[in-house]
Formats: C-alpha cells, structure tokens, sequence
C-alpha cells in the first residue's frame, strides 16, 4: 500500500487551501503508461502503415461478403427445377399485385404502375438481371440489397406461390407504357427481348 506524507505542498494554497504532495498509485500510473503506448500502436498501425482496418474499410469488406453471399444463395437455387409457370389467370394476376402494392413495398421503389421510381421501370424491354421468369423470380426472393432491394420487398419470407403471383403480376405490366416512366440508365439497363411467355 503507498505511503502518503502529510507535508503540504509549499507555495500551493487557493483561498486558504493546500494540496498534500502524494505521489499517484502505481496502478493508476501503469494504466496511463499502457494508454499511451497503445495510443501510439494504433496510431502506427492503422493510420501510417496501414495494416489495420479502420470502420470505412471494415464496412467495405462486410459489404463484399454480403454481395458473395447473396450471389452463391442465388446460384444455389435453381428456379428451373421447380419448373416455373406463368400465371395468367385474373385471379392470381389480382393477388399478386396485391402483393406488389401492400405490406411487401414493391411499389415504393417501382411505383403501382411499375413506371419506376427508385428501382426500375418494370414495364419495358430494359432490365438489369433479367426478363426471363427465372430472373424476376429470383430477384424478388434474393433482392439487391447493395441497391436497396431487399429480399420479398421488406425481408419478410413469401411462399413460392406468392412470389410467382408477384412475378407474374410483373410480366402482365410488360408493355403497358405507364405515364412518366423513370428514364432508362443505359448503364445498367440493357435492351433484352421480352422472355416471359
């Protein structure tokens, strides 16, 4: 245990009161020491040799896990061996744009009319990943997270039956024309013939 005198510090006294000089414990002392040195590591490290991962990169690499990710779930799922069919009737045509327009936020990013809005117009012959069943099928159960999209719309799990209502509720806008559609990005977007029949 420190041994503290009890001689007060000379020459140190504000409004009649006075410090007694003790030295700090070496345990307090030991701990500033180590903050230090750690200091100057981490400095070192992360800012002039760059060896560690400041949060910028550290969200760049769990960005790019995520994007391998979601690419081998969707490789793993082979829409063609379930044999995807078009859904044509009125009545699966009306629940899946009752899908479409609901609680699974589709029409927020693609609007009612599928026109486009923050996602892509869905009613011309300009896509992304794809015309074919098999890829509208599979961007709705996988999303584009990285582009906001998230899988089912909002994350929430729907049945095969209901994915293929909203799938097929997309092909029935093909061609539709809505009024003021958001412009092609001919970046991304790339003229396909239209492959859902």
């Amino acid at each position: 245990m420190a041994k503290y005198q009890e001689t007060p510090m000379e020459n140190h006294e504000a409004d009649g009161i006075k410090e007694f000089d003790n030295n700090l414990p070496r345990w307090w002392l030991y701990g500033f020491y180590f903050t230090i040195i750690f200091g100057i590591a981490y400095l070192v490290q992360y800012h002039f040799m760059g060896s560690g991962n400041v949060m910028k990169d550290e969200y760049a690499q769990e960005m790019k896990e995520a994007e391998v990710k979601y690419k081998l779930a969707a490789a793993n799922t082979s829409n063609t061996a379930r044999k995807l069919v078009l859904l044509t009737d009125p009545t699966n045509i009306a629940e899946g744009k009752k899908l479409f327009t609901g609680a699974n936020l589709c029409y927020t990013c693609h609007r009612e009319d599928g026109g486009g809005l923050v996602g892509p117009n869905l009613t011309d012959d300009y896509w992304i990943h794809g015309s074919s069943l098999d890829s509208i099928v599979a961007s709705i159960e996988h999303g584009y997270p990285d582009k906001g999209m998230l899988p089912y719309g909002n994350n929430t799990k729907l049945s095969d039956k209901e994915v293929l209502q909203i799938a097929s509720f997309v092909a029935s806008m093909h061609g539709t024309n809505p009024p003021n559609p958001k412009p092609i990005d001919p970046a991304v977007e790339k003229k396909e013939e239209w492959k859902v029949q």
